[in-house]
């Protein structure tokens, strides 16, 4: 098991739906820089910019790399044939089309052979806007990124309540938000089977926490000691897999439990890989916390 380049799987079915295109419509459709910039809450986004001075026209696909690393499948299976129909549609019928219109929407019938959404339906809370904390003589604030920029270039505010100066407190993130939920659980024992002592230690383990989702390695070949497992942690039954595939990471995982008493190695690489995707992880043994 080992890590998926996300940004790399990106890129190649860019290229793929690109060269779809190319067949159908008979023309080559040039590669254009795919970017990994954006923030908040979208997926993807195409851009297209003409300079009024030069007639230079830039080109450009723009991903969320936060939401490509925990909803690759969905990038890759709508979101990035999406906003390749918008450049292919832009190029073939030039500037005067409505965005997702007729020609958009023929693309990615036609072309892509999928229903020509509009809109994502991924979860975005991990990728949702920062705030940062002010305070006054009365009160807390919530500033966004813009406004906590400007305070840093020398602009001030001040308290409309209290007429005090705002001073900045902390900044705080989502997580922060929702510090004791766990979105997704990744649990693995490698091929050792999961025992009671297994789930207890779990449970002990995030005894304040709530879990959204539960996953396991796909080593661990019990259905009805995951569902027990999940039964334990009150995560709901439709919110528990097992991974299919054995020489990939599952997406989305916020933490990871690795216990350690077989395929040592294995599972030192598995909690290495997740720890470079900035996954939380415990690693511990039977027994032992």
């Amino acid at each position: 098991m080992g890590p998926v380049d996300e940004f790399k799987a990106i890129k190649v079915r860019v290229t793929e739906c690109l060269h779809l295109a190319s067949a159908h419509f008979g023309k080559t459709f040039p590669d254009i820089p795919v970017k990994f910039d954006l923030t908040g809450r979208v997926g993807g986004y195409y851009c297209y910019h003409k300079c009024r001075a030069t007639g230079k026209v830039t080109q450009y696909f723009r991903f969320n790399r936060v939401l490509v690393r925990e909803n690759l499948k969905e990038y890759l299976d709508q979101i990035c044939p999406h906003e390749v129909a918008h450049y292919v549609a832009r190029t073939e019928w030039g500037m005067g089309i409505q965005p997702h219109g007729t020609e958009w929407k023929s693309v990615m019938i036609d072309v892509f052979k999928l229903a020509p959404d509009r809109c994502h339906s991924m979860d975005t809370s991990s990728a949702a806007k920062r705030h940062f904390i002010y305070t006054c003589g009365c009160r807390e604030h919530a500033f966004t990124k813009t406004k906590h920029n400007k305070v840093l270039r020398g602009y001030g505010y001040r308290c409309r309540a209290c007429s005090k100066p705002l001073v900045f407190k902390k900044e705080e993130t989502p997580a922060d938000a929702n510090v004791n939920v766990i979105p997704k659980l990744f649990v693995s024992t490698a091929d050792m089977p999961l025992s009671e002592t297994h789930i207890r230690q779990i449970q002990a383990m995030i005894i304040d926490h709530t879990v959204l989702a539960l996953v396991a390695d796909p080593l661990m070949t019990s259905d009805a000691k995951l569902q027990k497992l999940g039964r334990a942690l009150k995560v709901s039954a439709a919110a528990v897999a097992r991974h299919q595939n054995p020489a990939t990471l599952p997406g989305g995982v916020t933490h990871a439990i690795i216990f350690g008493d077989c395929q040592i190695e294995r599972q030192q690489r598995v909690a290495k890989a997740f720890q470079q995707r900035g996954v939380i992880v415990r690693k511990v043994r039977a027994g032992v916390a």
